[in-house]
């Protein structure tokens, strides 16, 4: 039986993009001992695909700059609305292309793909710190990641 895959996403050189990163490792243990496959990665792209190839169910762990939410909220993103948005940043073939290519190629994309957005303020600089309003809010957003990755009521992308 293959097991739920979370897939921690950032760019450890990009201020806030690594966000993702730090969270993955801060639950990476207890996602494990829940029953889940954990990944966290630096690819994107193309590279995404070999992640999602026959899932039924993955859930992906990104920064987000939507400008309509605080920095450090934790929200759920809809698949369609992630190429309105100034995401990933360094990401220019994105979790969208993937999954579009995937199923033109039809490459058994996910049946379920959820993805969870963090609110970030500076994917743009690089540094090895994520900004203050990130640092101040970092267990909470750890904790209302973790509530979001085991809740059943998160919107999913069949």
């Amino acid at each position: 039986m293959v097991k739920d895959l979370v897939l921690f996403l950032g760019n450890s050189i990009f201020k806030d993009d690594q966000i993702g990163l730090i969270v993955g490792e801060r639950l990476r243990d207890i996602l494990i001992k829940d029953g889940y496959e954990v990944e966290i990665v630096e690819k994107t792209g193309l590279a995404l695909m070999d992640y999602l190839e026959g899932r039924n169910r993955v859930i992906i762990v990104d920064s987000i700059m939507t400008s309509k939410a605080n920095t450090g909220e934790v929200i759920e993103v809809d698949l369609e609305e992630v190429k309105y948005c100034s995401i990933f940043s360094p990401h220019y073939f994105g979790i969208n292309e993937a999954v579009k290519t995937m199923e033109l190629l039809e490459l058994n994309p996910p049946k379920e793909l959820k993805i969870i957005g963090i609110e970030v303020k500076d994917v743009y600089t690089i540094s090895e710190d994520i900004t203050d309003e990130l640092k101040e809010k970092l267990e909470d957003i750890v904790e209302r990641v973790y509530r979001k990755i085991r809740s059943e009521n998160l919107k999913v992308k069949t």
